[in-house]
């Protein structure tokens, strides 16, 4: 079966193979990325800030760098820079999120190149398939059998089929990955601004700590 998809539809089958293994490639890579850096970022907030809030920031910090996935380095970024401002904590904040987006969205816009690309190539399979056979002498005198005219149809419109059958599922599967990937994202903003909250807030206390008690004093 195979082969004979192969002669009818030609040299743009092999096109067509490449873009369906590109965007199976992807589709995989993707969804093992996102299952391996999943986490439960409100336990790993919550630990986070009663180590922050002990005072222990190295000791969080150390937490956060030794657990996998982007959350865990953009709240490792804010505590290693925890002598900051609050304005300046936020801006450290933002630029790890920044750094870390290029890898979260890697390769998913490639899906939507296999989804736009893939049903042109079939169409062009069918419209040179129609050339190949209205080419052929007598076709145009209205010579041809008509056996042989429902077989050249045929065989053009499975390189538009094939061409569609590649992009659907690809468009799809973007559309899921893109949306997980904004997911993604949005919870790295969380965590980020959760994280200078952390910071500041429990430095504030201590400084009114250390001040309630110098007027005790």
């Amino acid at each position: 079966v195979m082969s004979e998809l192969i002669i009818k539809i030609g040299p743009l089958f092999w096109v067509l193979s490449v873009l369906a293994v590109y965007g199976l490639a992807v589709v995989a890579e993707r969804i093992l990325y996102f299952h391996r850096i999943q986490i439960n970022t409100g336990d790993f907030l919550r630990g986070i800030s009663r180590l922050v809030k002990a005072g222990n920031v190295d000791e969080a910090r150390h937490e956060a760098s030794i657990l996998p996935g982007p959350e865990a380095r953009v709240v490792s970024s804010v505590l290693a820079h925890s002598g900051l401002e609050r304005q300046e904590l936020r801006t450290v904040a933002e630029d790890s999120v920044q750094m870390e987006v290029f890898q979260i969205e890697k390769n998913i816009r490639g899906l939507l190149v296999v989804a736009t690309v893939s049903p042109l190539v079939g169409v062009l399979g069918t419209i040179q398939g129609l050339i190949g056979f209205y080419s052929q002498p007598g076709v145009l005198e209205g010579k041809a059998p008509t056996l042989a005219m429902s077989d050249a149809v045929f065989q053009a419109l499975l390189s538009s089929a094939l061409g569609l059958s590649i992009a659907i599922p690809a468009y799809l599967f973007y559309c899921y990955l893109a949306s997980r990937a904004r997911q993604v994202v949005h919870s790295l903003e969380r965590a980020g601004t959760e994280a200078v909250c952390l910071v500041c807030d429990a430095r504030q206390e201590r400084e009114d700590g250390e001040r309630m008690a110098g007027r005790r004093d």
